[in-house]
């Protein structure tokens, strides 16, 4: 055999190995993570998943980008443009209901995010119903809080153009025209205790709006992604009163064709480093397993349903 046709066969077999035996590609080394804009708690939490990722797990980088959020997220790892992504239960309920992301799976779950609904003081905001043409701040387009907002408005009987949209861009802009009163309310899933929330009550001109029975019960029975999830009285500054409203979990999504023993790696590191997530966000403080049950709103990816068989959490 000459020189050239050694060569040819060579680099034949280097393919078929870097191939493998499904014709996908090999694995890549380096990882994004979807987060939200710059400033908000998304981008944070990515940022020490990320850390706590590196720190963990031998063979990749993990890197958290800023993006659109939640909803953008998920349309990011359908299109192979992040591998994961952070997002809020009722965009992944949205994404996989309008069927616009066959291959999102779902990696693990934390962080019980009630909505804060934060009125004007001045803007005579007393139900849901009287968000109607009042400006209703959705961060940006594809953002989790235009998508839950949008839940939240339809199910109590409200069309969506009923509410003026404000599109500050990210959470830092959003705070400043809620604080000098530009907007008259905004529907968020965050943290209980989170300091921008923190920031804008603290301000005096906003206050927090509890949810009637009935409009929880018809929210829910739209959306079955969300629960009652009460923001206990004391949260935040001057108040006296348990605010009732419903709430979701944020979500780890990925994209199925990633390996199995890596997901199962990220799943098991996602738990096992639970302190190390805690002392780099406070809103990690309720990881744990066992609210995978009742949460997989996206198929399970086969490495993190691996990962909940060995703890008898699934079937």
């Amino acid at each position: 055999m000459s020189i050239r046709n050694i060569m040819t066969v060579a680099l034949t077999l280097a393919a078929a190995i870097c191939l493998g035996v499904s014709g996908t590609a090999m694995a890549k080394s380096k990882l994004t993570i979807g987060t939200a804009s710059m400033g908000g708690n998304y981008f944070n939490m990515g940022a020490v998943i990320a850390k706590t990722f590196n720190s963990n797990i031998e063979g990749y980088t993990l890197t958290a980008q800023a993006t659109g959020g939640s909803a953008f997220n998920l349309t990011a790892i359908q299109d192979k443009e992040l591998d994961f992504g952070i997002s809020q239960g009722p965009a992944v309920m949205s994404a996989i209901t309008t069927k616009n992301v066959p291959d999102l799976r779902t990696v693990a779950n934390y962080n019980g995010t009630p909505q804060h609904v934060l009125v004007r003081k001045g803007a005579n905001i007393k139900s849901l119903k009287d968000l109607k043409g009042k400006s209703l701040e959705l961060i940006a387009a594809g953002d989790g809080v235009e998508v839950s907002s949008r839940k939240v408005v339809e199910a109590i009987g409200l069309k969506w153009d009923d509410v003026k949209h404000s599109y500050s861009g990210n959470r830092v802009q959003a705070a400043s025209r809620l604080k000098t009163e530009q907007v008259d309310a905004i529907i968020d899933a965050t943290g209980i205790g989170a300091a921008w929330m923190t920031d804008i009550i603290k301000s005096g001109k906003f206050e927090l709006l509890s949810m009637t029975k009935e409009e929880m019960d018809a929210i829910m029975k739209a959306n079955p992604e969300f629960s009652v999830m009460p923001i206990p009285a004391g949260s935040y500054p001057d108040q006296k009163e348990t605010s009732t409203t419903i709430g979701n979990w944020t979500i780890i999504a990925c994209s199925a064709d990633l390996p199995e023993q890596l997901v199962y790696d990220m799943v098991k590191m996602f738990h096992a480093q639970k302190e190390a997530l805690k002392a780099g966000h406070a809103f990690f403080r309720d990881v744990n397993p066992e609210n995978i049950k009742g949460a997989v709103i996206a198929p399970l990816h086969p490495g993190a349903e691996k990962f909940y068989k060995e703890l008898g959490l699934v079937k």
